[in-house]
């Protein structure tokens, strides 16, 4: 059988500060980040797998400090003569490594920042750069903690909220427990349950029979 799921089209202020969800965790490391003139140094990375909010909080960096933020690809075109204020370097662990060494180098002799984020810890990246091994090892390592179900279901909360729709806080309890911890997850969830309500009330009973349907359809998808 073939699922056709419903297009989610990505909104304006999907890395806003504001659509941030946070436990007291991560609200730990939003206040480390936001506040950079209380590092030790100019360097920071953050750590975690995917879901866990890394690029979010490098948009959120960006746009709270002025900060550049780089993509991969973005950091293999940068003109390493003309580097300027702090950046922001997402999915750091398959950027140049020319362009990483030099953005440190900056930051050090500028006073600026750099902040990396990554899905794999430094120590097991395969740099090719002895120097930027060890610049790596001596930045401050921040790991992000995985969604548990208080956050997950104010992430959820949010992501309806920007659809206009507001189930109760036991309705989202109920489904955060249910789903896959990590904030993709609850993207594809959110947007696939809009489109199974139709315009039903969101409570128990539609996400009880959302999630059996989902069931049945994948079991039918590995006959």
């Amino acid at each position: 059988m073939i699922r056709q799921l419903p297009l989610d089209l990505e909104r304006p202020d999907r890395f806003s500060r504001d659509s941030f969800a946070t436990n007291a965790a991560l609200q730990d490391v939003l206040d480390v980040l936001l506040n950079p003139q209380d590092w030790i140094s100019p360097h920071l990375i953050l750590h975690g797998p995917a879901g866990t909010g890394k690029t979010h909080l490098a948009h959120v960096f960006a746009a709270e400090t002025g900060a550049r933020l780089l993509a991969p690809d973005d950091t293999r075109q940068l003109d390493l003569a003309t580097l300027g204020g702090s950046y922001v370097v997402d999915d750091a662990e398959i950027a140049s490594e020319e362009a990483l060494f030099h953005l440190s180098n900056h930051v050090q002799k500028t006073g600026q920042q750099l902040v990396l984020t990554t899905k794999k810890q430094p120590i097991v990246w395969q740099t090719a750069l002895p120097d930027l091994t060890s610049r790596l090892r001596a930045m401050r390592l921040i790991v992000l903690p995985e969604p548990d179900e208080e956050l997950l279901a104010a992430v959820l909360k949010r992501l309806f909220a920007q659809r206009f729709i507001q189930p109760s806080d036991d309705t989202l309890a109920y489904l955060s427990a249910r789903i896959e911890r990590s904030v993709p997850s609850a993207q594809k969830i959110v947007t696939e349950l809009e489109h199974h309500a139709n315009g039903r009330a969101f409570n128990k009973t539609l996400i009880r029979d959302f999630l059996e349907q989902s069931e049945t359809l994948f079991d039918d998808d590995d006959l």
